[in-house]
């Protein structure tokens, strides 16, 4: 097989073209191209499918199975890629669902806009201790924190693990920026909650993290 063009992987994720996609990473990478090429195409294709799914073109289940196609490829090429090779600036994200709240479509939703748009996601999961986010912030000192509560039962879980975090991070230089998502969130729950952003929608989220970043 000779190397595909940029488009053509692109356009297989776009396709939601699971065993075409890896085929080809995997067919590309014998011929000798560049992981990070592939990586860029893959990456490529991710934010398209994220566009068209926030312009309602796409369905939450199509941009589960590009996000899914996403971290395949990106479990096959990574490895390959020394750390020199490796973006010095790629911005990075911790994100959780709070402590005593399972919810996790709309932070997995998140996750998956986030690596589209190059960031490396540190997902906790759902039902997080604050100690363990405020632990991880330190950890990987990422440069937006995400907490997702769907339940206003976790508002003060949503409080805690924020007020725990800025603890854990008052000697920094810079403010480290939280949003928070849910479907009761308003800003009247961001004051509470001492959040730099909130959001009610997944999408509505990577334009605040984005608003942030700049």
């Amino acid at each position: 097989m000779t190397p595909s063009s940029a488009a053509d992987l692109t356009g297989l994720i776009v396709g939601m073209d699971q065993r075409g996609s890896l085929s080809a990473v995997r067919e590309r990478l014998a011929t000798g191209e560049d992981p990070r090429r592939l990586l860029e195409e893959c990456r490529a294709g991710m934010e398209q499918v994220g566009k068209m799914f926030e312009s309602g073109e796409y369905f939450v289940s199509a941009l589960i199975m590009a996000g899914e196609i996403f971290r395949q490829a990106a479990d096959m090429l990574l490895p390959l890629m020394t750390v020199t090779e490796s973006p010095q600036d790629a911005r990075k994200a911790v994100i959780a669902t709070v402590k005593g709240d399972i919810h996790d479509i709309g932070k997995n939703i998140a996750v998956t806009l986030l690596e589209a748009r190059g960031f490396t996601v540190v997902d906790l999961g759902v039902d997080v201790e604050p100690e363990r986010v405020a632990r991880t912030v330190v950890a990987e000192r990422p440069d937006v924190l995400g907490l997702s509560c769907l339940l206003t039962s976790g508002f003060e879980a949503l409080r805690e693990t924020i007020t725990l975090t800025r603890e854990h991070t008052a000697g920094w230089e810079q403010r480290l920026p939280v949003v928070i998502g849910g479907t009761a969130i308003d800003q009247r729950i961001a004051d509470h909650a001492d959040a730099d952003g909130w959001c009610t929608d997944a999408a509505d989220g990577i334009a605040v993290v984005q608003s942030l970043m700049e």
